[in-house]
């Protein structure tokens, strides 16, 4: 009896020990687990935190102050077809049909009776209309200094827009209705809304003479427009398109274009 007394002891005791390694095993093992699992949650928390911030951040981005190129540029075809701030739906090979993506901050004002349109996005002021008349392009830089040797709205510094300044104008969707030279624009705007909503949704590759793809803050006159750079050819400068939303470039003695002068805020 005392022989099979101790045996019995000795399984008990080999049991208890092994239940007790079962339960430790198992303790450490859920433990890891649950570690392991609120470890995963709080990484895939933190993950999208830092998406909504990513987020909010782009949103931010795309409200800042955008900075422009204002010197002129002799630039080629595949420097054009690259150009920041622009959406290009068709590549072309002396340009591109496309549109910015700039969100503008526009406010018409007069300075001495005289319209102007300032962009806040951009830091440019921009006359509200320009030439009245196509001309070549050595005209067209006669015509900008006749502008500020007359001081055109209190500034003496207007010169032709860059390039890219004149794309950041472009529309991605055409206005049929423009802002008249003697009109109230807080009137227009309320017409505009209105009793036209469906003027602002037609389609950009509607063919339509009477629309600009330009905000209509603009005077419509100027669909085609110089700028001040030249392309990588002999006599030759880039012109934007507001007709068709167009950027390409064209010889220096062709009178089809307009100028629309721009300067940069102080």
């Amino acid at each position: 009896m005392p022989i099979l007394s101790r045996q019995i002891r000795r399984i008990t005791i080999f049991y208890k020990l092994l239940l007790y390694i079962v339960v430790l095993f198992g303790t450490s093992h859920i433990s890891t687990c649950y570690l392991t699992a609120s470890a995963t949650n709080l990484t895939s928390v933190n993950t999208n935190n830092n998406a909504d911030t990513s987020n909010s951040q782009d949103f931010s981005d795309m409200a800042e102050q955008v900075k422009l190129r204002s010197s002129y540029r002799n630039l080629s075809a595949n420097e054009i077809q690259k150009m920041s701030y622009t959406k290009i739906f068709k590549i072309k090979e002396c340009g591109f049909y496309g549109h910015s993506i700039i969100r503008h901050d526009y406010v018409l004002k007069e300075i001495n009776n005289e319209k102007v349109v300032i962009d806040h996005a951009t830091g440019l002021m921009w006359h509200q209309s320009g030439s009245t008349q196509g001309m070549n392009w050595e005209k067209a830089n006669r015509w900008i200094k006749r502008l500020n040797t007359k001081g055109y709205a209190g500034h003496h510094d207007w010169r032709l827009p860059t390039v890219e300044e004149a794309a950041s104008l472009l529309e991605p969707e055409k206005v049929h209705l423009f802002l008249p030279h003697d009109a109230d624009a807080a009137e227009y705007y309320k017409l505009f809304q209105s009793d036209y909503p469906q003027e602002r949704n037609q389609s950009p590759l509607l063919k339509d003479k009477r629309g600009r793809f330009i905000d209509p803050i603009f005077d419509k006159t100027q669909g085609w427009i110089w700028t001040g750079d030249s392309y990588q050819s002999p006599n030759a400068a880039w012109r934007v398109d507001y007709f068709s939303g167009l950027v390409d470039w064209d010889i220096y003695y062709y009178i089809f274009y307009f100028v629309r002068p721009v300067r940069t805020l102080e």
